[in-house]
């Protein structure tokens, strides 16, 4: 059975950020392949959490300046009752709007954690 995400926040600075339409989990990388004399082995590499959410740009209020996100929380619930945490979150990337031409539009954003909880 899928999961469904019940709400996603970003903690920064005491602000709360929640307006968000959907979000994306990239995978991790663990290790990387290592070509040695007669074989090939592994290396271990430090884990890069990245995460992607859409941004629903707010119509009748300041967007939220993204630019100053430094050691955030990025916390996901999901309606199973399972909560995922991200620390250490900063800013990677702010994307380019897109509009659906009836009443919303969104930002893309991505981020990086330096940890999972």
């Amino acid at each position: 059975m899928p999961e469904y995400i019940a709400r996603v926040l970003l903690e920064i600075n005491g602000k709360n950020i929640d307006d968000f339409k959907s979000v994306e989990v990239e995978e991790v990388e663990l290790s990387k392949e290592v070509n040695l004399m007669n074989k090939t082995g592994n290396v271990s590499v430090t884990p890069r959490h990245k995460i992607n959410v859409d941004y629903a740009v707010p119509k009748d209020s300041e967007e939220f300046d993204f630019t100053k996100v430094k050691d955030g929380t990025l916390t996901i619930d999901c309606e199973n009752g399972k909560r995922i945490q991200y620390a250490g979150v900063s800013i990677l990337k702010i994307g380019a709007t897109s509009y659906d031409g009836e009443k919303e539009a969104t930002r893309k954003i991505s981020f990086m954690a330096t940890g999972k909880v």
